[in-house]
């Protein structure tokens, strides 16, 4: 508790902040963003995203005739949070190591927001929403680091300029194409989705207030999700079966390449990097600036359970699941910086209320090595990888 007290008093004293100035500009902008369309009648909506210990909220403003005729134009506030109990797999230089003898895990609770505008190119009759989009946002992230508990992590003792926190500011950049269809009685999702995208974090953009951040990162990806069975009979035990695919290259690059981005996968909704994306290795490790990942499912979907009145409360599943990843341009690992890691196992989880998956995942690597060299890996998360 002294922790989180010693973490409230320096947020308090910072009075002079420029993250609060950031965050009194943000607000302004959004609203004047919607004053601009006041006289439109358009439709409000959130949407969430819960995390493991967290969530993420997007406030959504609907344009009722859009910007162009028959496809939809979206603005967008974001708000989020999360604690999390992370790893820094590095020495005191800021060099990869995977010494069994040293403290990697530390606690971090960030907070982020942003602005976003989503402007439909093409329409989709079938599934009644934007087929190809081009998204702009703006997104700040603001992350302290602490120890917890018996935490004493070398990452205090390093050279990092984040090391104890930092707040970023960038630009996306990204288009998206999307012709997925989610079955909402059977669970059964398919079809194809599809992202390319760019996240820009200069220096100049108020990036050197606290810590540093100055990086470019390029994301392209797809998935895939293809039927193999369904049925809508209340008397089954599987409601549907479905292969999901997702594949994606990540590359960052830059004079300063902050934690929360060079452990991570993914532009709009960042995701563990290799480590953890493959599943049955510490989460946030093999940091590189080059991640190559494909991760494939086979699903089977039971019934949802309901209340009295008929609204979804859970509807559990399974899956099997095969992950693979080559990376790239991790300094000091082996003898030039790259490596694959494979991995296979099942998952047992359940959607709750409509807003995410609680998960309980076996994972057992195949190639590459876990740290404690466990031959087994067990978690409990929340959230689907993709």
């Amino acid at each position: 508790m002294n922790c989180f007290s010693n973490i409230s008093k320096k947020f308090l004293a910072r009075k002079n902040d420029m993250s609060h100035k950031l965050i009194l500009l943000f607000l302004i902008l959004f609203i004047s963003v919607f004053s601009l369309f006041s006289e439109e009648s358009g439709a409000f909506y959130l949407e969430e995203r819960l995390l493991t210990w967290g969530v993420d909220l997007d406030l959504c403003y609907r344009l009722a005739n859009g910007l162009l005729e028959g496809r939809n134009t979206i603005f967008s506030l974001t708000l989020g949070g999360a604690i999390n109990w992370m790893g820094y797999y590095r020495d005191e230089n800021d060099i990869y190591t995977d010494n069994s003898d040293l403290d990697y895990t530390f606690t971090r609770a960030n907070v982020n927001w942003g602005l976003g505008f989503e402007q439909g190119i093409l329409w989709n009759d079938k599934t009644d929403k934007n087929l190809l989009s081009v998204l702009l946002r703006y997104r700040a992230t603001r992350a302290w680091n602490f120890d917890m508990f018996d935490q004493d992590s070398i990452l205090f003792n390093s050279v990092r300029p984040d090391k104890d926190g930092v707040l970023y500011n960038t630009f996306i950049v990204a288009f998206v194409l999307d012709d997925t269809f989610y079955h909402k009685e059977t669970g059964l999702r398919e079809g194809l989705h599809s992202e390319v995208a760019v996240e820009i974090g200069p220096k100049w953009f108020l990036n050197d207030v606290i810590g540093i951040a100055d990086f470019t990162r390029l994301f392209m990806n797809v998935k895939y999700f293809h039927p193999l069975y369904e049925t809508e009979r209340t008397d089954r035990f599987i409601k549907a079966i479905y292969l999901a695919d997702s594949i994606g290259a990540d590359y960052i690059f830059g004079d300063n390449i902050p934690l929360p981005v060079r452990q991570t996968y993914g532009v709009q909704r960042p995701s563990d990097g290799c480590g953890g994306r493959v599943r049955g290795f510490e989460k946030r490790r093999f940091d590189s600036e080059l991640k190559i990942i494909n991760n494939f499912d086979v699903r089977f979907i039971m019934p949802q359970i309901k209340n009295s009145k008929g609204r979804k409360i859970f509807r559990p599943g399974f899956l099997a699941f095969f992950d693979a990843c080559y990376f790239d341009k991790l300094e000091a690992y082996k003898e030039d910086g790259s490596g694959i890691l494979m991995s296979t196992g099942f998952t047992v989880f359940s959607e709750l209320l409509s807003i995410g998956s609680c998960l309980f995942t076996v994972g057992f690597p195949i190639m590459g090595e876990r740290i404690d060299k466990s031959h087994v890996s067990i978690s409990l998360d929340y959230g689907m990888r993709f």
